[in-house]
């Protein structure tokens, strides 16, 4: 499909002269589709008028339904295996803080691409437990993917239990996607597989994730980002494995997935799969434009999404090397089929990043940055710079408008 056609299938916005921002921030948090807008403030109206309680009640079969659309989207066997919070990083660490841990066993990162936050959670869930130290290898630096080999070696070793495998499925500033696949077969290989635990944080929306082709037993994503849903939304997904053989036992369950019992000293867990790990609370309104955002993705299809990211981003990534003079610092890889749509360039340059970021709002173009400390292992690994420049657009973009973003980091003074 040429870039047209696709253009048009997708139905990108007209250029519009009142408003000529350039959203160019997939990868932090892109512009919600106007039903999506008109379905929060459809909810937050009806809440204003009778209340929050009595709003939620009318639409619970609309809420119901999320469960079924994110099930969809990842090809989950039930939307029974899905859960809702506010924010990805809530549903990741459901899964990281309930991992069963012991003295002898431990946590391993399959990448050095592993996100901060990610990272943080493991260390500290760790030793909380007084179990060993967490285990972050390293990616292969001819490609800047998982390294298979190693992994499996650090999974046969005989000195040690490992846990869980946590990967991050695209680093937040290393241009790739990581092969989730190949490390689900590698762990189901096994005699006695640890859990594996998936942040799909920056893949949900713009790659396809099939939970089943994954094997994964946790796999969390974020509504802000390429799914073009609001801020405050985030989901997981526990495989029917992990939940009927009890292996990820709820770590912080509330009155949504369990039930205090008589006697006052002990809760049993009541709610249906994956909802032991939700919370009561929570803002309807934005699970409900989070459930149309879903919607949207599957209709216009992430196969065209990605195919359409795919394009802009190598576009992207040509022009701002070729004619902006920037330096692309994004991880190598073995096919460019397998780079994301996050874009992260040095522009020292021109000048520190903060300012090129600023000069860019000036000239209506939304980018923002990606700092060393947000992937320490991989920044450490490959020398990056302590801030770059993340670009990353989205299906909603045009080439017109990558023409548009170079020319305005070619007009940016430098003070480098």
């Amino acid at each position: 499909m040429n870039a047209a056609v696709q253009a048009a299938r997708l139905g990108l916005p007209r250029a519009n002269p009142l408003f000529p921002h350039i959203h160019f921030n997939a990868a932090g948090a892109s512009p919600s589709d106007v039903s999506v807008v008109e379905t929060i403030t459809r909810h937050l109206t009806l809440e204003t008028q009778i209340g929050g309680y009595a709003a939620a009640q009318q639409v619970q079969a609309q809420t119901d339904a999320i469960y079924e659309s994110t099930a969809a989207l990842l090809n989950a066997p039930s939307p029974s295996t899905i859960a809702l919070h506010d924010s990805s990083t809530t549903s990741f660490n459901h899964g990281i803080y309930s991992v069963p841990l012991s003295s002898s066993s431990l946590i391993l990162s399959a990448s050095s691409s592993e996100y901060a936050s990610n990272a943080i959670s493991v260390i500290s869930h760790s030793s909380s437990k007084s179990a060993l130290p967490p285990v972050f290898l390293p990616n292969l630096l001819d490609s800047g993917g998982v390294d298979l080999p190693s992994l499996s070696e650090e999974l046969s070793r005989p000195d040690r239990t490992v846990a869980a495998v946590v990967l991050t499925h695209a680093p937040t500033n290393g241009g790739i996607v990581n092969d989730a696949v190949a490390v689900g077969e590698l762990i189901a290989s096994l005699p006695n597989p640890p859990l594996y635990l998936l942040d799909a944080c920056q893949t949900v929306g713009q790659v396809p994730l099939d939970v089943q082709e994954l094997r994964c037993d946790v796999l969390a994503g974020t509504s802000r980002k390429w799914l073009r849903g609001p801020r405050g939304v985030g989901f997981m997904y526990v495989s029917p494995t992990a939940h009927e053989k009890g292996l990820l036992p709820p770590a912080a369950p509330d009155l949504a997935g369990a039930t205090w019992q008589p006697g006052l000293e002990s809760y049993e867990l009541t709610a249906e799969g994956a909802r032991q790990y939700e919370y009561w609370e929570g803002s309807v309104a934005n699970k409900l434009g989070f459930g149309r955002a879903v919607d949207l993705a599957l209709e216009v299809g992430i196969p065209e999404i990605q195919e359409r990211i795919h394009f802009l981003s190598t576009l992207t990534r040509a022009q701002l090397s070729s004619e902006a003079g920037l330096r692309c610092m994004d991880a190598l890889d073995a096919g460019a089929g397998s780079r994301s749509g996050i874009c992260s360039f040095d522009v020292s340059p021109i000048g520190p990043a903060a300012y090129v970021v600023d000069e860019l709002m000036k000239r209506n173009v939304s980018v923002s940055t990606s700092g060393k400390t947000s992937t320490l292992a991989d920044a450490t690994l490959r020398e990056l710079p302590d801030v770059m420049v993340r670009f990353s657009p989205h299906y909603f973009n045009t080439e017109e408008e990558v023409q548009r973003v170079v020319a305005a980091v070619q007009s940016i003074p430098r003070v480098a």
